[in-house]
């Protein structure tokens, strides 16, 4: 159910079951760093009402489309659609395709994201959200994206836009053989296929809870949602910036504006300024002293300032009830930041939190979509991450 789209770093389905279980009552569940939405698809289907957020435009069609399957949207509605914009006569694509995408299939992506443009959805800049003109937008955005993908020349197997040359050749043999609206529609059935199979596997929830979804700063902002029960979150790992960048092709065949997307890739973690909030961590001042150059210093104090003024935030909304944090063990300058321990000994000090006993999961990665490979100290990437649970008495 949380594999929609493709998303970078999602949450273990484990990490739900484990939350929802310390949970006492019902009320609202609250994300300030949701990335895909899954706490939000989670809460409905456990009769939580939630509200997430993200920079990131891409959880408003995410997880608008997970609810849809949920309550039994019809697929094959969206598909039609799909088929029905590749006739569509005024095509509009943004500027930069003819890079990404084969010179035949241009024509055809733009009917369909003209069509898009016109007939299902536009992003308001304003409000930074998608203003719907038809019910199906978000089906038709997850098919459409997919297959757009899928034709393009960025490689399959990494969520961020890569131009391959192993896929510039795949696609230029796939053309000789067939035609790009031949293709494009078998990739469209395909993903309607895979999202009507979610449908059959997971069961109809029988409540209907609210769900807030928002494209939203949560470092700018101060109107945090009042008394959530449960706050569930994995912020940033240190200098993770990958994400407005993965999906800035996405974003823009959904019309978010170019600036709009560079304005939002300024707002990620690694290139803010440190906040004045003091750290009562003493682990944290070890390693800050530990490094000898001024920038990373400053890299080290702008990651916890900003994610722990969130945290802070987040927790002190709540009258009672519990925070969980699920963060893996990213490095700077090739040294291993604890960032699960400094996060559990700041909140405990200051907001005076308690750490729940069988609290803790230490999750080694196999199978989610993180970033490896890289040329850097770090090149494989993170290997563990944590989760911890603490209660506000």
């Amino acid at each position: 159910m949380y594999k929609v789209y493709m998303f970078p770093a999602r949450f273990p389905a484990k990490i739900f079951e484990l939350f929802f279980k310390k949970l006492e009552g019902k009320g609202l569940i609250f994300d300030p760093f949701a990335g895909s939405g899954s706490l939000a698809i989670a809460s409905f289907l456990q009769c939580y009402e939630s509200e997430v957020w993200d920079i990131n435009p891409m959880i408003h069609v995410i997880v608008d489309a997970s609810i849809k399957l949920l309550k039994g949207y019809n697929v094959k509605k969206a598909l039609k659609l799909v088929k029905h914009a590749m006739r569509y006569g005024r095509p509009w694509l943004p500027d930069g395709a003819e890079y990404w995408w084969p010179s035949d299939a241009l024509d055809l992506l733009g009917k369909v994201w003209g069509f898009f443009r016109e007939n299902m959805s536009v992003f308001n800049e304003h409000e930074m959200r998608f203003s719907l003109l038809d019910e199906m937008w978000s089906l038709y955005a997850i098919i459409a994206l997919y297959a757009s993908r899928k034709i393009s020349y960025t490689d399959d197997s990494v969520p961020k836009w890569y131009k391959s040359k192993l896929k510039v050749n795949k696609m230029n043999t796939l053309l000789f053989k067939t035609s790009p609206k031949k293709l494009f529609e078998r990739y469209a059935e395909r993903k309607a296929k895979t999202l009507m199979s979610i449908q059959k596997i997971v069961p109809k929830p029988s409540c209907n809870p609210d769900i807030t979804i928002r494209v939203l700063d949560a470092i700018a902002t101060n109107n945090y949602p009042e008394n959530p029960i449960g706050v569930l979150t994995s912020p940033p790992y240190l200098q993770a910036q990958e994400y407005i960048r993965s999906f800035r092709w996405e974003l823009k065949l959904l019309g978010v504006p170019s600036e709009t997307i560079t304005n939002l890739r300024k707002l990620e973690i690694p290139y803010r300024e440190p906040v004045d909030i003091e750290i009562m961590s003493k682990k944290y001042h070890e390693i800050h002293n530990s490094i000898a150059e001024e920038k990373y210093r400053k890299v080290l104090r702008s990651y916890f300032t900003n994610i722990l003024l969130v945290l802070e935030r987040s927790v002190s909304s709540m009258k009672i009830g519990v925070t969980g944090i699920f963060v893996g063990d990213a490095t700077l300058r090739g040294i291993t930041i604890p960032i699960i321990d400094i996060f559990k000994e700041h909140l405990t000090t200051k907001l005076r939190l308690q750490e729940i006993a069988d609290g803790e999961l230490n999750d080694k990665i196999r199978r989610r979509r993180l970033f490896k490979q890289r040329k850097n100290l770090n090149p494989d990437g993170i290997q563990v991450e944590h989760l911890v649970f603490l209660k506000k008495p």
